[in-house]
């Protein structure tokens, strides 16, 4: 009998059980949206614990996806600058003015999520000045200010607090190095109204012109979207923007705003509490894999639903897609295979039950199965109930499983069977459940020598050979790792098999974690290094920190195998406890001086400075809603 890890719900599961079922599409600025769903998937109850900073406005104030690192708004980066009292939801609309924003229905949506005690900072000029665009551009004196009221009605109407935020500045300076408006009448109306409405006002227009008079205009680069070719991989032929910010520049900006706020005392005092601490906004901003205002399309998979599979919900994303899909899966044991291939990213697996345990993908290929075509054997890889290969894919509240039956197949030679296989860059699982025997997750990569991230948080995988293996980057973050019982009385097995190539620094890291199982004490080795084909590149990369060891842990953690020494391998530990734990010559302890080289961040930041570890917290600007 497997034990089962008590389930959490994720955050993400959490938006996905409120989420609407059809497969909406998304409007751009200006156009169409409905109408009908006014409170949205990221609604939240009546009542949190702090007041929210809503941010409206356009691409300026908007968060960003990491696929777009460094670009990031003002409202990305302002949460860097609170303390506990308040957080920030950023609802900004890249493209967006006054008008078009509203006329999308994305007003109603920020309405309904507002609460009295809230603040709803509103930003728009850029694109209303955009007169010639008939779904965009506003009248400064007439249909702007219309369209501003609106916002100022809805945020009363709600108990919240309304602050009128004119458009900051971009960069354009005259031939003599003197910085220059760049916004006609506009924020001079945003003023007006402020004034005749008794709206607290920060006059972002004024204070951004000071502040790239006094850079300059060689050293505004540094804030706005300037990178040279290959300085960033989401730019690799660079980029020269005058109106967007980079990291420091959203900052900065944020800081203006945050200075202004507390000027005009709109907010509390205290609730900017890193004004002048020095941050590093590359490594503090949250760029998210999806944002609240980007709509994904919802594909339901169970019983009533359009596909009864997940397979034939996977084959309906088209290949290609910018959009992230959401596939919702109710409730049930499906079985079969699953591929997910290279070429449809951004997709989400997300399990609708109340427990991890409710939906289970599951298969019984083992590596000896005899493929139907009598071409042969699956062989490991082939054995996947699922396997994902397209990047940036995400799972919540879900199992993974491959029940092959080993003692009715005593015959078969190779018994290994994969539950889950991984090779898709950036993939994030949280609340899962990954179960089999040997080889139940494979972590690897599409290729020798190429890096593929996986960050699984509050997760429970079980096994007992090698039975998480493969050359990717993984970390394991708070979850619980179990060996399963074999019945010897001297060895039950290995946790992991890794196969880094030694060009990557970062292999498998184990943090927080806690490792159990009922098989004999000192009967079961965290790891041993596996050199496919006898590849003498594939140098294993794993530290164990901050972890509890069951007393099944062996004196010696870490073992040879098929010819290979462990002590070759890059294995160590760090600050662990537990009847497992102890430091003796067999274990090497990481150097404490290093320690701050392989922390979680460093494990999966890579060269785009990927960060889904900040997901969900106080740095994220676009979960603060679903948090409450």
């Amino acid at each position: 009998m497997r034990r089962l890890k008590p389930s959490r719900r994720s955050i993400l599961a959490a938006v996905a059980a409120g989420a609407v079922t059809a497969a909406a599409g998304v409007a751009g600025p200006g156009a169409a949206r409905s109408q009908a769903a006014v409170r949205p998937v990221n609604a939240p109850p009546r009542s949190r614990p702090n007041p929210v900073i809503f941010v409206v406005g356009d691409s300026t104030s908007s968060a960003y996806q990491h696929s777009e690192r460094p670009r990031a708004g003002w409202g990305q980066a302002l949460p860097l600058l609170l303390g506990p009292q308040a957080e920030v939801f950023d609802y900004a609309w890249s493209g967006a003015s006054s008008k078009s924003f509203a006329d999308a229905g994305l007003l109603d949506e920020v309405g309904a999520m507002l609460r009295p005690g809230d603040y709803l900072l509103i930003s728009f000029g850029h694109n209303d000045e955009k007169v010639q665009d008939p779904a965009r551009g506003t009248d400064p004196q007439t249909t702007f200010k219309e369209y501003l009221q609106k916002y100022l009605d809805r945020a009363a109407g709600s108990g919240a607090k309304a602050v009128l935020v004119t458009p900051v500045e971009r960069r354009r300076f005259s031939a003599l190095g003197v910085a220059q408006d760049s916004h006609g009448s506009y924020p001079q109306a945003v003023r007006e109204l402020a004034a005749a409405t008794g709206t607290p006002l920060v006059d972002l227009t004024a204070s951004s012109k000071d502040l790239w008079q006094k850079l300059g205009a060689e050293g505004t680069k540094s804030h706005f979207l300037y990178a040279a070719p290959g300085q960033y991989p989401q730019y690799p032929e660079g980029v020269a923007d005058n109106t967007h910010f980079q990291a420091e520049g959203a900052l900065a900006v944020a800081r203006l705003v945050a200075v202004e706020l507390q000027k005009q005392q709109a907010l509390p005092p205290g609730y900017f509490q890193h004004l002048d601490a020095g941050l590093d906004p590359l490594a503090g901003i949250h760029w998210p894999s999806e944002r609240p205002v980007d709509k994904p399309v919802i594909l339901e998979v169970g019983p009533g639903s359009v596909f009864q599979t997940v397979q034939a919900a996977v084959d309906a994303v088209p290949a290609g897609s910018t959009r992230r899909t959401h596939i919702r899966i109710a409730p049930g044991t499906y079985r079969g295979t699953i591929r997910v291939p290279a070429n449809k990213p951004r997709i989400s697996f997300i399990g609708l039950g109340e427990r991890a345990e409710d939906v289970v993908l599951v298969h019984n290929n083992a590596s000896g199965t005899p493929k139907p075509d009598g071409t042969g054997p699956y062989g490991t890889g082939g054995s996947a109930s699922v396997r994902i290969d397209g990047p940036d894919f995400t799972a919540a509240n879900l199992t993974f499983s491959n029940d092959f039956d080993e003692a009715a197949n005593l015959e078969m030679k190779n018994r290994q069977a994969v539950a889950l296989f991984l090779t898709g860059d950036r993939a994030v699982l949280r609340n899962v459940r990954c179960l089999g025997n040997q080889d139940t997750l494979l972590v690897d990569s599409p290729s020798r020598g190429v890096q593929a991230r996986f960050f699984f948080s509050d997760s429970y995988i079980e096994g007992d050979v090698d039975f998480i293996f493969g050359r990717g980057t993984a970390v394991f973050s708070s979850c619980e790792i179990r060996s399963l019982d074999r019945g010897s009385q001297s060895n039950n097995g290995y946790v992991s098999a890794g196969s880094l190539n030694i060009q990557i620094k970062h292999g498998y890291l184990f943090a927080g974690c806690r490792f159990v199982s009922d098989a004999a004490a000192g009967t079961v080795h965290l790891g041993r290094p596996w050199h496919p084909s006898g590849d003498v590149d594939a140098i294993a990369q794993v530290l164990v920190r901050d972890s509890w060891l069951g007393a099944h842990i062996s004196g010696a953690p870490w073992t040879d195998m098929s010819g290979f020494s462990w002590q070759e391998a890059r294995f160590h530990e760090l600050n662990n406890n537990g009847p497992g734990s102890r430091i003796t010559p067999a274990r090497p302890q990481l150097d404490p001086a290093l320690a701050g080289e392989f922390t979680l961040a460093e494990y999966l930041r890579g060269a785009d400075g990927w960060s889904p570890q900040l997901a969900g917290t106080r740095a994220d600007s676009t979960a603060a809603v679903s948090r409450a």
